[in-house]
């Protein structure tokens, strides 16, 4: 059921949708808050707007979050919905328990339990190597739990992966020239995406969440020692027939060219080590080329340079130093 209150604003293109939600201030957001509250009973206690994510998110207190999804990108409102319970209670991490849901103003709301703990990009750039070593370890025990997620045949998350690869390969071309890839590396998209192999080869379908990185993850302090505690944001989750959608986010945004930090990733899941590294590599580079949404400058600002990256064969070589 949709809940019509004509406080959430209509017909926003994704710049303007965009705008509204990183600067209306709380009280713009408070009617569309209020009535959640008393509609599902929540718990009394201080709103607070979270800056964090593209969607709109808030925090209730210590228990509750409220996201809202505008109807530009429900799918992953739509997401969120489906995949919250799907994960309850089946990976070592905590993940957010789905409390309610549905539309407001045709956006949609969806209110889940609070996680405890600490962002862990908050306190990345601090840890010392053996301390991300370990977290990363504990990344790739986490990624192999997801793998083995069971969910029904028919889930409404599951893509045909041929059409799927298709379509993500056909697509990248027109973002990155509207993210103004330099001329030199735009030429060799293409080239380098048909040398990496057949995209399309259908291993076992699997669980993919594709936005494992230190903003999607929580940690906590057990003496001394940082954990991963929990899971974080559904959105952009697929069940497919690859793996590397899964690991391309967190060896480029953790391990950040750091070869320890990424072979702990891989040794720690398990799954890959008949892929030779150079091989390994390139598809890594065109699983990033092709991924839906992604930003490939902001991925290889990641990564410190060392040395020319004029190919996407040089770009291999730093960003998975395997």
């Amino acid at each position: 059921m949709n809940i019509i209150l004509n406080c959430l604003p209509q017909n926003l293109d994704n710049a303007a949708c965009n705008d509204f939600i990183a600067h209306a201030p709380l009280k713009a957001w408070m009617p569309a808050l209020e009535h959640l509250q008393q509609a599902f009973e929540l718990p009394p206690g201080p709103w607070e707007k979270i800056p964090l994510g593209a969607n709109a998110l808030f925090g209730l207190g210590n228990n509750v979050i409220v996201k809202l999804v505008p109807p530009n990108w429900r799918r992953q409102g739509d997401k969120e919905i489906l995949v919250a319970p799907l994960l309850e209670g089946k990976l070592s991490l905590q993940t957010p328990r789905l409390i309610a849901s549905g539309e407001i103003d045709n956006w949609v709301f969806v209110i889940s339990s609070r996680l405890q703990g600490t962002l862990l990009a908050d306190i990345w750039p601090s840890l010392d190597i053996q301390q991300k070593r370990s977290i990363m370890m504990q990344t790739g025990e986490v990624l192999r739990e997801i793998r083995n997620v069971r969910f029904d045949a028919d889930i409404a998350i599951k893509v045909d992966w041929p059409v799927y690869i298709r379509d993500l390969i056909a697509g990248c071309m027109a973002r990155h020239q509207r993210r103004k890839m330099p001329e030199g590396l735009l030429a060799q998209v293409m080239p380098y995406i048909e040398a990496a192999g057949d995209f399309a080869t259908a291993g076992d379908l699997r669980f993919i969440h594709m936005d494992i990185h230190p903003w999607n993850l929580m940690a906590q302090q057990e003496q001394g020692l940082w954990k991963l505690s929990g899971l974080l944001d559904f959105g952009d989750a697929i069940v497919g027939n690859c793996d590397k959608l899964e690991l391309l986010t967190p060896m480029i945004f953790m391990a950040q060219g750091n070869p320890l930090l990424l072979q702990s990733l891989l040794e720690a899941y398990g799954e890959v080590d008949e892929v030779e590294a150079s091989t390994l590599q390139q598809q890594l580079t065109a699983y990033m080329l092709i991924r839906p949404d992604s930003d490939v400058a902001f991925c290889m600002q990641q990564v410190p340079g060392s040395g020319p990256r004029d190919t996407w064969e040089q770009v291999a070589v730093q960003m998975f130093p395997l």
